[in-house]
């Protein structure tokens, strides 16, 4: 679906510290900056804003980097050196998700209830829980409870823990469920522009969401991997997203109207030396993975015309037009971003069947697995008689560790560009992906930076807590960055 890029602007009507305000001096109301949105005008921006800044923004290109789908062919120190600061980590948390996606998402959840509109609070629902899923995945303990409070709230909001954060997820994502159900109020039409009012998508993209996030803590403190893998499974029993309703978000060939990944690293608006790894084109080539025509592009010219060559985290020694791009079905202008990919329904379903079984290989877990590597193989339009042969040469082992580690790669390989593989991978360990300094030992310029021995577990908190909410960043996590990112989040336990 074709979008208008001046809708990215109404996002910031309601855009406010989500600390507090002060609205008092109402003295000259501006005709032009009203301050009450109808529910139709407010979607669209939070489903926009929520696509290129949350989806499609900074901290998916970042985790890209440290799950080496990508690369960065610029000298360090940068991201993909895990050199990265309290200022890096800051845009993300306070400016794109609590003062524009989330606090948007609150005002319109509250005038939706209001007006009996449930299925725009419903969807606003299950992009709050997805934003702050991100916000909590990458930086652990947040501000939620008390924290949206408008004008009146607290000034510096103290932090939920992980563990009470997931909580209220789940209950805002089983609250969506139910309000689609009562169909009462209107229905979103062209103003929703993932899918078009269809409210049935909304609420499989809702319990595909759930389940997701059961997995999420197999693996943590307190909880058992068995139990939420019978709840990730009833989830996705209920009722997951398929095929055909994969939810994505239409970019047009237009200036300021592009596909994210198009503006930054194809265009070249940021850079355009954020790549495929090596190490991620050489695992699809030594394993002639026929996906890599559809995520990795041959390069056009040069010493290597015709061929897939990935980069490292350093200055090529040739020039950059001599290595392989994102390819188009991702970063065309006009390509669609796709939010989740359907392949990861059937994998989360073949680790919730091996995680129920007591980690062990039974014919549930295996078609699940086959379902999973034919799903992505589709989604990109790739014919059984090209994938049939890898299908075969990847079947699921029976030895359960192999095969846990078979299921996640494979899961890896079909989230391409997804920040949930960054996710599983510090949740399971899969798969095993090396830290530069291992993967590269002669490169020149790769230690011009202190780096990490390990990949890095998650993000610094920003320097906006830093400077105006230092009080209730939680006591364990040490100001410096280094320090920080390599203390895991509660619920990676692995």
């Amino acid at each position: 679906m074709k979008i208008k890029y001046i809708v990215v602007a109404i996002g910031f009507l309601f855009s406010a510290a989500f600390l507090s305000c002060n609205d008092k001096l109402d003295i000259n109301v501006d005709p032009n900056a009203p301050s009450d949105v109808p529910e139709d005008l407010l979607l669209p921006a939070v489903l926009s804003n929520f696509s290129f800044e949350v989806i499609g923004g900074w901290a998916v290109r970042n985790s890209s980097l440290w799950t080496k789908h990508l690369a960065r062919a610029v000298p360090g120190p940068h991201e993909g050196h895990y050199r990265l600061t309290a200022n890096d980590a800051n845009n993300f948390w306070r400016f794109y998700s609590y003062i524009d996606v989330m606090q948007n998402c609150k005002v319109l959840i509250e005038k939706a209830t209001e007006n009996e509109n449930y299925n725009y609070s419903a969807i606003s629902k299950i992009i709050f829980a997805w934003n702050m899923s991100m916000i909590t995945d990458l930086y652990g303990d947040a501000p939620l409870s008390n924290a949206f409070q408008g004008t009146d709230g607290v000034i510096k909001p103290s932090y939920d823990t992980q563990e009470e954060i997931y909580r209220q997820i789940q209950q805002l994502l089983d609250e969506s469920i139910e309000e689609i159900s009562r169909e009462i109020g209107e229905i979103p039409g062209s103003d929703d522009f993932v899918y078009g009012g269809n409210m049935d998508n909304w609420q499989r993209l809702a319990r595909t969401l759930k389940a997701r996030f059961y997995l999420r803590l197999s693996n943590a403190p307190g909880y058992d991997a068995a139990t939420q893998a019978e709840l990730a499974l009833q989830a996705l029993n209920d009722g997951a997203i398929t095929a055909a309703s994969v939810p994505s978000y239409g970019y047009v060939d237009e200036a300021g109207a592009e596909n994210p990944w198009y503006q930054f690293a194809i265009d070249g608006k940021w850079d355009n030396r954020d790549r495929p790894s090596l190490f991620y084109v050489n695992m699809l080539l030594d394993t002639e993975d026929p996906r890599i025509a559809y995520q990795i592009s041959q390069v056009t010219s040069g010493d290597n015309e015709g061929e897939y060559v990935g980069v490292t985290n350093n200055p090529t020694p040739s020039p950059i037009a001599n290595y392989s791009q994102i390819h188009s079905f991702y970063s065309a202008a006009d390509a669609p971003l796709y939010w989740m990919v359907y392949a990861e329904v059937p994998f989360m379903r073949a680790e919730a069947e091996f995680l129920r079984a007591g980690e062990m290989v039974n014919q549930s877990v295996i078609d699940a697995y086959e379902e999973g590597i034919v799903a992505s193989m589709e989604f990109y339009g790739i014919n059984s008689t090209d994938y049939s042969g890898y299908l075969a040469d990847n079947a699921l082992s029976s030895a359960a560790g192999t095969a846990y580690e078979q299921i996640m790669t494979q899961k890896y390989i079909a989230n391409y560009l997804q920040l949930e593989a960054y996710n599983d991978f510090r949740r399971t360990g899969y798969p095993e992906l090396p830290v530069n300094a291992e993967l590269y030992p002669g490169a020149t310029n790769l230690d011009t930076a202190p780096e990490l021995d390990i990949i890095p577990l998650r993000l610094p908190y920003p320097s906006s807590e830093r400077q105006y909410n230092p009080e209730n960043i939680p006591a364990n996590i040490p100001a410096g960055y280094q320090q920080a990112m390599v203390i895991p989040v509660w619920w990676d336990n692995d």
